[in-house]
């Protein structure tokens, strides 16, 4: 028999379907991308490094090192990687030809494709290389305690890598260079093999603080150096703001035309009179004129504040950024102070003295040669290469006392986590790696393996796994 009805079902679309394509890595998405708090590209490295569980280092051989097309860094000849992290990595941050393949190489990996503004590759053309980056890493440690606190992600904004820049607009304080623990104070690499947002990359621990705990050298910022640095980073913040929307490329032509008319507002168009007047070479000023070279971010950025004439309207607007406004060349006046440095002589009985007083002594804690070195008032290969013996085995104290001291610190960090897993099992919760880390005195310390052995040895213990 038929039925009395019949049904009618749609058809179905029978064509191929195309999948999106999915990132090797995680598709992290950079902090403060069109503000002047972006993130810089060496940070964004070890962020990523972080959420995928591994160190710098190990990112570096196994993802990046081929994708940048230089096997050679994994080879031991000439230094390898750790050339790399010491001379080359500052330079991911800048405007040459290894951040523009880090950018090209991160982009495969993750599928971000704004990542060239983590750098200065939109301002390569006008700012020159030299002076414009720095060697060693810089921090704000209240930057880092109070993102901490607001639970906000912690990174590295491309503002601490400039040069020109060494206070912190926010907190009011210098930027920290060296780690503020007694035991390690040492100076960082831009990106080190362990690096990590927010902790040294050599002791390992948090390098965040409140303003309260602040040493009173960092928060005594002379009103004039005040005023200066907060009138850089706002001219340096507009620049890394608009870099994903700027009105207008940035040419050498507009550099050249507005410093030419720099110079007939001063000296009537007399280069030489302009380059005393600056304290440079006459050669200098000509090479800006012909666009042979580009004056440095940190030159550049004093004559436009002795001109009145914003950062970004010099390198999108030329001479024009100079119509309309009012310059008296009598009040001009620069101060470039090059202070003379005079040759110590090297005070060989007072050294060897000192050395051999640590040794006989032995003090609790014993001291890092790099902090002996330091009050001395000598560099610390000039020591080696006299006493190369007393440097050695005062080294060789200070790395035996920093290894016991790292073994008692992982014991109570893990003594921690066994608590925090206890802490959390009496609320009738399960004592998730979350939960646990936020009861830690240092925070992410749950990504260590030590930490999350004995996570794991106390949910079995608890009954929480079998």
């Amino acid at each position: 028999m038929y039925p009395e009805a019949l049904h009618c079902f749609d058809t179905w679309d029978l064509k191929p379907f195309s999948r999106p394509n999915h990132s090797r890595l995680y598709h992290l998405a950079p902090e403060g991308l069109g503000t002047a708090a972006v993130e810089s590209l060496t940070g964004y490295v070890s962020r990523l490094a972080e959420t995928h569980g591994v160190t710098t280092r190990t990112l570096m051989i196994r993802e990046l090192v081929h994708l940048l097309g230089r096997d050679r860094l994994t080879r031991p000849v000439n230094g390898g990687l750790s050339s790399f992290w010491s001379k080359d990595a500052r330079s991911l941050n800048g405007t040459g030809h290894l951040a523009r393949d880090m950018v090209a190489a991160l982009q495969v990996l993750t599928l971000c494709q704004d990542l060239h503004f983590l750098t200065l590759l939109t301002w390569g053309t006008v700012l020159p290389s030299h002076g414009l980056l720095r060697r060693n890493r810089v921090w704000c440690p209240v930057c880092y305690q109070s993102w901490w606190q607001a639970g906000q992600v912690i990174y590295e904004p491309l503002l601490w890598s400039l040069e020109v820049v060494t206070v912190c607009p926010v907190h009011h304080c210098y930027l920290i260079s060296t780690c503020p623990y007694h035991d390690c104070q040492m100076t960082q690499p831009i990106l080190a093999p362990h690096a990590r947002p927010g902790y040294c990359s050599r002791c390992k621990r948090w390098l965040g603080v409140t303003s309260t705990d602040l040493p009173p050298e960092s928060t005594t910022v002379p009103e004039e150096e005040w005023i200066w640095q907060t009138w850089v980073t706002q001219e340096v913040g507009a620049l890394l703001a608009i870099a994903p929307d700027i009105p207008a490329e940035p040419t050498v032509q507009n550099v050249s035309n507005i410093v030419r008319r720099w110079i007939d507002l001063l000296t009537q168009g007399n280069a030489s009179a302009f380059a005393q007047r600056l304290q440079i070479s006459t050669s200098s000023v000509s090479c800006w004129l012909a666009q042979r070279q580009r004056p440095q971010l940190g030159m550049l950025l004093r004559l436009c504040r002795l001109f009145g004439t914003p950062l970004l309207c010099v390198f999108t607007q030329g001479a024009a950024a100079m119509e309309g406004r009012d310059f008296d060349p009598k009040e001009w006046v620069i101060q470039v102070n090059r202070p003379k440095r005079s040759r110590r002589t090297f005070d060989r009985e007072m050294v060897l003295t000192t050395l051999q007083d640590i040794l006989a002594s032995n003090p609790d804690p014993p001291p890092a040669m790099r902090q002996v070195c330091k009050q001395l008032g000598y560099h610390h290969t000039t020591i080696y290469s006299h006493f190369p013996d007393l440097c050695q085995t005062i080294s060789a104290r200070y790395m035996a006392y920093q290894k016991e001291r790292g073994k008692q610190r992982l014991q109570q960090l893990c003594a921690e986590v066994r608590q925090a897993v206890f802490s959390v099992h009496h609320l009738g919760k399960y004592p998730s790696a979350y939960r646990v880390d936020v009861l830690l005195s240092v925070p992410g310390f749950m990504l260590h393996p030590h930490a999350r052995a004995v996570w794991h040895a106390t949910l079995r213990e608890l009954g929480w796994e079998s």
